[in-house]
């Protein structure tokens, strides 16, 4: 309630943390620590709706905000565009560059595409300090793009191939004296087989390997004909692809 919410927001932290205790120790099993979790982040969800209402619980507010935030999963590297957010704790200015007359009503951290758990932006530019959130859209499964500014040159030679993603699309945009503005120039950004190359990966000999094992699977019968000759052209054309998502 409206009364004791405060109470259960502090019950239900320490209750996690013993449930996490109980579960290492192996007094409880996978299935009751999910059940117990899921009783956490409804009790947290009730919480919020009630400390919304209030002004004396900012400070348990913001750490209520930064548990509840969503994890907003993005087309990029952060090894790559933004390598000093990982390595340095260097804050970026990003904001969403699209629904600007819609009030953002979400708090988000962001994730990218590599299997390491660094590769996460959690800290953003505030007015006057650093906040652990960024305030973003609701997700509506259609196509929603975020600016990260200020990046420039030394992070495009400091970014690393990290999970094999390569170089961002790149676009030369210049200033019209009218104020308009024109594409001057798009350079691609790095397909599969480049960046294949780098890590010392024939293409050839990668192709031919593939082709191998489909004539294997063809003579035990495995893929059909018409199969094996798609597989192959579905090979070729894969690695002409974009590292990240299309």
């Amino acid at each position: 309630t409206s009364k004791n919410y405060r109470e259960y927001y502090h019950d239900a932290l320490e209750h996690k943390d013993e449930l996490v205790t109980l579960f290492n120790l192996g007094y409880i099993d996978l299935e009751d620590r999910a059940k117990g979790e899921v009783l956490f982040w409804q009790i947290l969800e009730r919480v919020e709706h009630f400390a919304r209402q209030s002004k004396a619980f900012r400070e348990e507010s913001e750490e209520l905000q930064k548990l509840l935030a969503a994890k907003y999963l993005c087309n990029f590297s952060v090894f790559r565009a933004v390598p000093d957010a990982w390595a340095l704790d260097h804050l970026f200015p990003i904001m969403p560059i699209h629904k600007l007359n819609e009030p953002p009503t979400e708090a988000a951290t962001l994730v990218d595409l590599t299997c390491d758990s660094d590769g996460i932006i959690d800290k953003f530019v505030d007015v006057k300090d650093v906040k652990e959130v960024l305030e973003v859209h609701p997700f509506t499964h259609e196509p929603y793009y975020l600016a990260i500014l200020l990046v420039g040159a030394y992070q495009e030679a400091m970014g690393n191939f990290h999970n094999l993603l390569g170089t961002l699309n790149e676009a030369h945009i210049l200033i019209d004296e009218d104020g308009g503005f024109h594409v001057q120039k798009i350079i691609p950004g790095q397909r599969l087989d480049e960046v294949l190359a780098l890590a010392r990966y024939d293409r050839a000999f990668l192709q031919e390997g593939f082709r191998r094992n489909l004539v294997h699977a063809l003579k035990r019968g495995q893929v059909a004909d018409q199969e094996e000759a798609e597989l192959q052209e579905r090979y070729r054309a894969y690695a002409q692809k974009y590292t990240y998502l299309e």
